[in-house]
């Protein structure tokens, strides 16, 4: 690189295109950033590294000339708008981690529309490195945590003291410790990764030795983790659970990592004398700005900007609809009451609208609860891990009421509730029905909600076979009830 100094060995035009892409892609898409954005600022956990590795990436591009020798093409935008596409799928079935996997590669397509592919192909390393900040890497978590189980039972094996481990459970006499997943030391091994990867790309030129250098800081952060952790029983079971370090120990794994770090530097010097002299990427790169290449950029960055931009008006028209709910005829028995979902036990967060009817029906206390919503995103979606159409619900099963199916399931011995789901005019059951239907309806952004039943016995209720014959009008009736 160049060592003439900071200014002059930073590509201002790259770095301007950047930043120019990270803010307007911000603006489009809010809620993408601000997920990173928490993701990245919760201290000592796995991504917190998130906001040095970008910086670090970006540092990289604009001071890298190696691969800045603009040569504008239009041949990017397709493949930005595809993103485009993509991210609206996810955007469609709340799906955020594909939502956040696509910011690279709308990256990497905006600096291919810079320098073409033979070029981009040298920016790879920089910017699929940020993959390593996204959640898609918890996928290690299990392995690794089971990895950090075996090794420390070996090692509390050789030292001798007295704990009995069971699954992620170490018992000692003075207390548990459990190795649970951030003791799995991801966030180690990504930083490590992180590090073994741009100190080989800048530092290093035959590929061997690139290899050597990511294996032996990914060993070392390994070897750390399972250091930090085995430290940890140590110092409980010395202390009989009293120490600090039991309790609050996010920086003392740092320490471990920095030290090792010290001698993964001290090892990879010595694989540079072995490399020869780096090539040097100090040359003046080639940045004329011609109108071709303001078009490139442009066009690339818009072709990925119309597609959330579209969707976003289009939400904007949809959620200033009010959503009317029609029960049919085997229902309209029932009161509409005011009662919130809350108070029946159901809970759907973020609803646009909701209704619960109630009343009786051949002895049965029943309720009919609707929960829609016109608009989603996360948190605010009908499939959520906290929604319900009732409390603690337990044998769940799928039912077949004449032609109509619903799910069932037992809330408390005194009650029963069926439900089902509704995308526009479309009955889907599971949650992964209920996500493709909203995919394949997502140009006319219907109203999805939720149709229950509760039905309440004084005593034990009876099979379902014995309510279903009861009940039948009221539960093929659910099928029909109009959310629009």
């Amino acid at each position: 690189m160049d060592k003439s100094g900071l200014v002059s060995s930073v590509s201002w035009k790259v770095l301007a295109v950047i930043v120019a892409a990270l803010v307007i892609t911000g603006l489009i898409i809010p809620d993408t950033y601000h997920t990173l954005h928490e993701l990245w600022t919760k201290n000592n956990e796995t991504y917190s590294h998130g906001y040095i590795l970008l910086g670090f990436a970006i540092y990289v591009l604009v001071t890298d000339f190696r691969w800045q020798q603009f040569s504008p093409s239009f041949l990017y935008a397709p493949l930005a708008l595809g993103a485009g596409l993509v991210w609206l799928a996810a955007e469609a079935v709340q799906v955020m981690l594909i939502q956040t996997l696509v910011l690279p590669g709308v990256l990497w397509c905006l600096l291919a529309s810079m320098v073409g592919f033979k070029n981009s192909l040298k920016t790879l390393v920089p910017v699929l490195s940020l993959y390593l900040a996204l959640p898609i890497m918890d996928i290690l978590v299990v392995p690794l945590q089971n990895l950090t189980t075996w090794v420390n039972t070996r090692l509390i094996q050789a030292v001798g003291i007295t704990a009995y481990i069971e699954t992620y459970n170490i018992h000692m006499p003075y207390g548990i410790m459990r190795i649970a997943h951030g003791c799995a030391g991801l966030n180690y091994l990504l930083a490590g990764m992180c590090l073994g990867i741009f100190y080989a790309y800048l530092n290093l030129q035959r590929l061997s030795l690139q290899i050597r250098a990511v294996v032996v800081i990914l060993l070392l952060s390994l070897v750390g983790n399972w250091i930090r952790v085995f430290a940890l029983i140590m110092i409980g079971y010395e202390s009989k659970m009293q120490s600090e370090l039991v309790y609050d120990h996010g920086f003392f794994g740092w320490v471990i990592f920095a030290v090792l770090a010290v001698f993964f530097f001290f090892y990879a010097k010595r694989l540079e004398a072995k490399d020869g002299e780096f090539e040097s990427t100090g040359r003046e790169p080639s940045l004329p700005l011609s109108p071709k290449m303001i078009a490139a950029i442009g066009t690339t960055l818009a072709a990925f900007w119309a597609v959330p931009a579209s969707w976003q008006m289009l939400n904007s028209q949809v959620s200033a609809n009010t959503v009317q709910i029609t029960l049919p005829e085997s229902l309209q028995m029932l009161n509409k009451t005011s009662l919130p979902l809350s108070r029946v036990g159901a809970n759907y967060e973020g609803n646009d609208a909701s209704a619960v009817y109630s009343g009786r029906v051949e002895g049965y206390r029943l309720n009919v609860l609707v929960a829609a919503y016109r608009t989603q995103k996360q948190g605010k979606e009908l499939i959520y891990y906290a929604n319900k159409p009732a409390n603690q619900l337990s044998q769940r099963t799928t039912i077949k009421v004449g032609e109509k199916s619903l799910n069932a399931a037992t809330p408390a011995a005194t009650q029963r509730v069926f439900w089902l789901y509704k995308v526009g005019n479309s009955v889907t059951l599971t949650d992964m029905q209920t996500k493709l239907a909203q995919l394949t309806h997502i140009l006319d952004t219907p109203v999805v909600s939720v149709v229950a039943l509760q039905v309440n016995c004084q005593r034990q209720c009876p099979d379902n076979t014995s309510l279903m014959q009861t009940l039948q009008p009221q539960l093929e009736a659910l099928v029909t009830v109009e959310v629009q």
